[in-house]
């Protein structure tokens, strides 16, 4: 007889389908789209053929206020296409369709067999930090193939974008500084290795972001500075001075943080004002970007900030909900005195106020999909 939850084989199965999903988030390539659509696929299976479906109703109660923002942001990206079909792009409906699947889903799928006692939260963690740190040797291989990335563009590795590639080394730092009580001179490396990615990178959002979610960890646990722990921020400042002092580049992209340079993003941002009043409601729809009546934006990707850019798809009313919804995620960290959590959702919150798309960006949201299962999964009490 097979025990719910306990069958080693499922078990062995599932674990693999994750560690392939998290590994590839930060590729977005083929393996990732396959990777969410054969986890739904083994979920369904076991849905099916165990019929255990009281799990479902009860994880939903666990996280009623949870899916109800989540529902609501949904409903809200419906209600703002409907009222803006002249300017929705072709996948403004493809978006809010995989916007359930790649993260409502998975959430549910996450939570489901967590219950079922399929993984910990430890082997999630851990591959989240090897997804990571397999990016990082593609910008160390990089190097080896063109030491001048570092004094000119920045480093990519096997992505597009210096800012994407910055945003997972920050997510490095941070997560690297919550394993360090735990694995001392292992997360003391990965942080320094991390933080010279992500400075060279030249992504300044993920500068701000990684020493403001350093700078609140420090404050939940002043009490607990030790000696040793100053000799670690030492041996962190020696390493930053003697990057700044070698390398012009890191020397004139800081500069341009300090001076305030913000490569066209305020004229961005006073442009994607200028629209939100005509149409301050329920924005322009999802994904309209494009076809906004301002011929100034179309040079961009997106407004470059988390509340402007709801607030150009869908509205006051979407800003509203989403609002809601991050206040029931901070809530419930502080309610389950998690607090260890905050930096992570600090710099979640803080990158994305001067980069990528909280609608269209699969990596970013992937992660932030990983993230709030943390948040949530000591309420899971497995069977």
């Amino acid at each position: 007889m097979i025990v719910l939850g306990k069958d080693i084989e499922d078990k062995n199965i599932f674990k693999i389908l994750v560690f392939i999903w998290i590994m590839s988030i930060p590729f977005k390539n083929a393996v990732y789209q396959i990777s969410v659509i054969t986890i739904i696929v083994f979920f369904l299976y076991y849905l099916i053929k165990f019929k255990n479906f009281s799990i479902l109703f009860e994880n939903l109660k666990n996280t009623k206020y949870l899916f109800l923002g989540f529902f609501s942001i949904i409903l809200s990206m419906i209600i703002s296409n409907l009222f803006n079909l002249e300017y929705l792009d072709n996948k403004s409906w493809h978006i809010i369709y995989m916007f359930v699947i790649r993260y409502g889903l998975i959430f549910v799928i996450l939570i489901y067999f967590y219950k079922l006692d399929f993984f910990n939260k430890k082997e999630i963690i851990a591959t989240v930090l090897l997804s990571l740190i397999f990016l990082m040797f593609t910008g160390i291989y990089e190097i080896i193939g063109n030491m001048n990335v570092v004094m000119s563009r920045g480093i990519l590795g096997t992505l597009d974008n210096r800012n994407t590639f910055g945003l997972f080394m920050g997510m490095g730092v941070v997560l690297s500084l919550l394993i360090v009580k735990d694995y001392k001179l292992i997360g003391l490396v990965l942080i320094l290795m991390f933080s010279f990615f992500m400075i060279f990178s030249f992504s300044r959002s993920s500068w701000v972001a990684s020493t403001s979610s350093i700078f609140i960890l420090f404050i939940l646990n002043y009490k607990k500075i030790k000696i040793v722990h100053l000799g670690y921020i030492v041996i962190f400042l020696t390493f930053l001075i003697t990057l700044y002092f070698n390398f012009d580049s890191f020397q004139n992209r800081f500069d341009q943080l300090i001076s305030g340079y913000s490569s066209n993003r305020i004229e961005i941002w006073m442009h994607t004002i200028a629209l939100i009043k005509d149409n301050f409601i329920f924005g322009y729809g999802i994904d309209s970007w494009n076809n906004l009546p301002d011929s100034y934006l179309v040079r961009f990707p997106n407004p470059h900030n988390l509340f402007l850019e709801i607030l150009i798809n869908i509205g006051l009313l979407g800003l509203g909900i989403y609002i809601f919804t991050v206040m029931v995620i901070i809530v419930k960290i502080i309610s389950s005195k998690n607090f260890i959590l905050l930096p992570v959702a600090s710099y979640f919150l803080i990158v994305t106020l001067f980069d990528f798309s909280i609608f269209t960006s699969k990596e970013l949201l992937s992660f932030l999909t990983i993230f709030i299962f943390l948040v949530y999964s000591n309420d899971f009490k497995k069977v």
